[in-house]
């Protein structure tokens, strides 16, 4: 719009260019053609005119060259100021109607009807509707006051008339016509440009969005299987260190086994943050619903952070309402940890000094659920209150400094915000710059009853040495952590490599449980899962099979595909214990 035209330039295409959108091209077309018309026509009355001696036409029929000639220039050398010029013409044509009626011609013939058309079609074409209807009813107006009272002869302005002589008054006809069937032609001419070109532009949206989609499902499937390739050797770090630590050591030892537990629990729970963020923006993440003791959960999560707080001197306490001691909710403990974790993690991580207090208070309760207030408190550097909402967002922390600092990500709050929600709950912060933070939310839980009345008409410790376990493990070092996790329960388990070889297995033996990988060659968990449970014998289609997983993210498709319940990896001992006691369990209440 603001390109510079030279003030001798008398090129329309120039003009033009200096506009991007069809229809503010089709202006500048359409005021062009009907100022070259209006000269044309200017010109034919001046010569007429002035051979008949009417010297008052020729007089307004020059004023109204010279104004065209004008604002031809201006449109040329500014077409920005179209619509100054667009006013000035319309004036100038509401004059010629006027002064046609009570000056000229004293009545209403066809050239006057004409400029009163090509008067309404060009305001409302050049500058819309509003303009449109004030021009139309100025020019229209005389017409109607001429119609009632257009033999009085004191509404004249001249006791003379001044026809225009023949054959000027007919070319002039023609010219009117010439001109409105033009204007019309550029305008709807830039309607069916200005359509193709919104084909075109959706045409090339459908194409971006066609792009971008390939592109979130070429990063998702990038994202799982580097996820798979990063944890598969995380997981044996963390498997060994387990089974180290229950092995005699000094206490030099330990503490280094501790650090090394630490801190590959940090680099997985990094690598689950970017999955979980990953689906949580396509709106997959689903809460499994698992009976565990509240108390039991929140002191194991404190006791694996409190080994990073000792490092740093720091003080972390787990307040708990003794009301909650004996409590048995029914949730998704891995995600209530990532959300845990995450918190706790990020007050241990910003504190130099003091304490970092875990909170957890029943705020209600009524015959089948619980509302508990979980708070997490530091005496760390604190959050200005501008940052409150943004450190929420993904990569962002408070202040830029802090990530090279810290070593943070910017993505725990984000997965915490968005865990939250799963929950039907949000997460809530007071803070200030030195003086500490308080994170915390309220989660209302379902009492587990059944389970506790179950728990409570068997044994504490439920015998699973009589089990028959069959694992399917492609990974070697896999094999060999779950083969000594199982020596440590009295289990002798039979080892494959593949999903193939576990249908064959099952086929010629009998098994009470089935822990199955998912991703395997030749035949992975899922298929070999459904193969199973389309088995004609029930007793083995039945088998109770638990998946191997290292992806926080496939609840809901794994138990879509028949498994009866699932293990992360890398897999704890005591969650391992806990399954295949539920195992155990199950077949004594059948019993």
């Amino acid at each position: 719009m603001d390109k510079p035209l030279s003030l001798f330039n008398w090129s329309l295409r120039k003009a033009q260019e200096t506009e991007p959108e069809s229809f503010a091209r089709a202006r500048i077309r359409i005021v062009y053609a009907i100022l070259l018309f209006s000269l044309l026509k200017a010109a034919i009355v001046i010569g007429f005119s002035a051979a008949g001696e009417q010297w008052r036409q020729v007089f307004r029929a020059a004023i109204a060259f010279a104004t065209y000639i004008m604002l031809l220039k201006v449109l040329l050398y500014k077409p920005a100021r179209i619509k100054i010029l667009s006013h000035i013409m319309l004036i100038v044509g509401v004059m010629v109607v006027w002064t046609s009626i009570f000056m000229f011609t004293h009545k209403i013939n066809l050239p006057t009807i004409q400029f009163v058309f090509m008067i309404t079609l060009s305001s409302v074409y050049i500058l819309g509707n509003r303009y449109g209807i004030i021009y139309s009813v100025i020019s229209i107006l005389p017409v109607v006051f001429f119609l009632f009272f257009g033999g009085d002869p004191e509404i004249y302005w001249t006791d003379t008339t001044q026809e225009f002589a023949s054959p000027g008054y007919e070319i002039i006809i023609v010219l009117n016509f010439i001109s409105m069937v033009v204007a019309h032609y550029l305008f709807f001419e830039a309607i069916n440009i200005n359509v193709k070109e919104k084909e075109g532009l959706n045409q090339q949206l459908q194409l971006s969005i066609a792009e971008a989609t390939k592109l979130a499902v070429s990063r998702s499937n990038f994202l799982s299987t580097m996820s798979h390739e990063l944890r598969t050797p995380l997981n044996s770090v963390v498997g060994i260190t387990e089974l180290m630590l229950e092995d005699k050591l000094d206490e030099r030892q330990k503490e280094n086994l501790n650090i090394l537990q630490y801190s590959a629990h940090d680099l997985l729970a990094l690598i689950n943050n970017i999955l979980d963020f990953n689906k949580a923006d396509t709106d997959k993440l689903v809460l499994e619903a698992v009976p565990f003791r509240l108390a039991e959960f929140m002191r194991n999560i404190c006791s694996v952070l409190r080994v990073k707080a000792n490092n740093k001197n720091l003080e972390l306490t787990l307040d708990l309402d003794p009301k909650l001691e004996k409590v048995n909710i029914i949730s998704d403990p891995t995600r209530l940890s990532q959300v845990m974790y995450n918190l706790i993690g990020n007050a241990v991580k910003f504190t130099e000094k003091g304490k970092v207090t875990v909170k957890l208070v029943l705020v209600g309760t009524s015959d089948d659920k619980v509302e508990i207030l979980f708070s997490v408190l530091d005496t760390g550097i604190g959050i200005h209150a501008d940052k409150h909402e943004a450190i929420f967002e993904l990569f962002t922390q408070a202040e830029s400094h802090l990530t090279r600092k810290h070593d943070g990500s910017g993505l725990g709050l984000a997965i915490v915000k968005k865990v939250l929600e799963l929950f039907n709950s949000s997460i809530q912060l007071e803070s200030s710059p030195g003086k500490g933070s308080k994170f915390f939310f309220t989660i209302p839980f379902i009492i587990a009853k059944a389970v506790e009345a179950k728990a409570s008409e068997v044994d504490n410790e439920v015998d699973i040495s009589h089990l028959r376990v069959l694992i399917a493990e492609d990974n070697d070092v896999n094999r060999m952590i779950l083969m000594k996790q199982m020596g440590k329960l009295n289990i002798k388990p039979v080892m494959v490599e593949n999903g193939e070889d576990a249908y064959s297995a099952l086929l010629s033996g009998s098994f009470d449980v089935i822990l199955m990988d998912l991703h395997m060659p030749i035949m992975g968990g899922y298929d070999t899962t459904r193969q199973i449970r389309s088995m004609t014998d029930p007793g083995k289609a039945n088998t109770y099979i638990i998946a191997f997983t290292a992806s926080i993210t496939e609840q809901q498709k794994i138990f879509e595909s028949g498994f009866d319940d699932f293990l992360y990896k890398p897999v704890n001992m005591n969650d391992l214990r806990d399954k295949l006691e539920k195992v155990a369990l199950r077949e004594r209440i059948a019993v």
